[in-house]
């Protein structure tokens, strides 16, 4: 299944505890904008699979960016919630 914009995924933290967390995806292949990378406001997506997050955690600040996030289950990387 092709990630899209606004879908939740899981992410797993890169650094620390390597914590699971919510995620939402903020641009995928087909949403983000080329202008924004071209002006290097913002990375491009190395492929279809790789994502921008908006990574939800505890606590004041609420949550933080990750950019071109690769499919796995590895740190650093994102993937589907399981179905319950």
């Amino acid at each position: 299944m092709k990630p899209t914009t606004g879908r939740i995924v899981r992410y797993r933290g890169k650094q620390g505890l390597l914590a699971m967390r919510a995620a939402i995806v903020t641009a995928d292949i087909e949403t983000l904008d080329p202008r924004g990378v071209e002006q290097g406001l913002i990375p491009a997506l190395d492929s279809d699979q790789h994502v921008h997050l908006w990574v939800f955690t505890p606590g004041e600040s609420g949550g933080f960016t990750e950019y071109n996030v690769a499919p796995g289950d590895e740190p650093g990387q994102w993937s589907w919630p399981p179905r319950v």
